[in-house]
């Protein structure tokens, strides 16, 4: 009997290799419904919008499974979880493959930073400083033994509702937004000024949010940090 061939991908040593379900990508588009007599079918909720289509940056994953880690990475695991920014989904530029449908895609684990000033141009000015984002990983976090662990330059904060219904003096309801808010800290790198369990102080639209566990948790970048009251 012929022994079936395995499927072995190395990655570049600064990036990881994340798997996303089959099951995953198809409940974007789909879900199961109990009808009359107890038998599932699928409901067609959402059509898979063409790559390059503005549509299809809101059809993303937020989760994968980490399937292997280049050489250099020593903070991940195989096996982790991977939290993952909308963009990697949202287009094809990170796609590796499929293995069995499920796809394989591959992004930097680190995010790297400029270590000086770039040469100023005729008006002085610089496209990038010291400390300035260089490359940006689209790799928020991870969970690993059912625990949040955000990576910088990311923190992951609870999720309250961006709306909120208030009364006016009138006795009217009407739709509060937030401008500066609070917010519980779930997990933040050991570098970040804010810490597991603090309450921040946080613009309301520098969050974004991923779907984790079936739950929602917000995120932002730690330099949007305001204060730690």
């Amino acid at each position: 009997m012929k022994q079936k061939e395995k499927v072995q991908i190395s990655p570049h040593p600064d990036k990881i290799l994340i798997k996303v379900s089959k099951a995953s990508w198809n409940s974007l588009f789909s879900k199961y419904i109990t009808v009359k007599g107890g038998k599932k079918v699928e409901l067609f909720t959402d059509i898979e919008e063409t790559e390059g289509f503005e549509g299809r940056f809101r059809q993303n994953v937020s989760v994968g499974i980490i399937v292997a880690i280049g050489k250099n990475i020593t903070h991940i695991l195989p096996g982790d979880v991977a939290i993952i920014d909308y963009a990697v989904t949202g287009n094809d530029d990170a796609l590796v493959g499929f293995v069995k449908e499920d796809r394989i895609i591959s992004i930097d684990a680190v995010t790297t930073y400029h270590k000086e000033n770039s040469v100023p141009n005729l008006n002085g000015r610089h496209a990038y400083v010291e400390g300035d984002y260089d490359n940006l990983s689209r790799l928020l976090g991870v969970v690993r033994m059912g625990k949040l662990m955000a990576l910088s330059p990311y923190v992951f904060l609870q999720h309250e509702p961006a709306s909120k219904l208030a009364v006016s003096k009138e006795g009217l309801l009407h739709v509060k937004q937030d401008g500066i808010c609070k917010r519980k800290v779930l997990s933040a790198d050991k570098d970040c000024i804010a810490k597991e369990g603090d309450t921040i102080l946080i613009r309301e639209t520098d969050l974004f949010s991923r779907i984790v566990d079936k739950k929602e948790i917000s995120v932002i970048f730690d330099r949007d940090v305001l204060a730690v009251p």
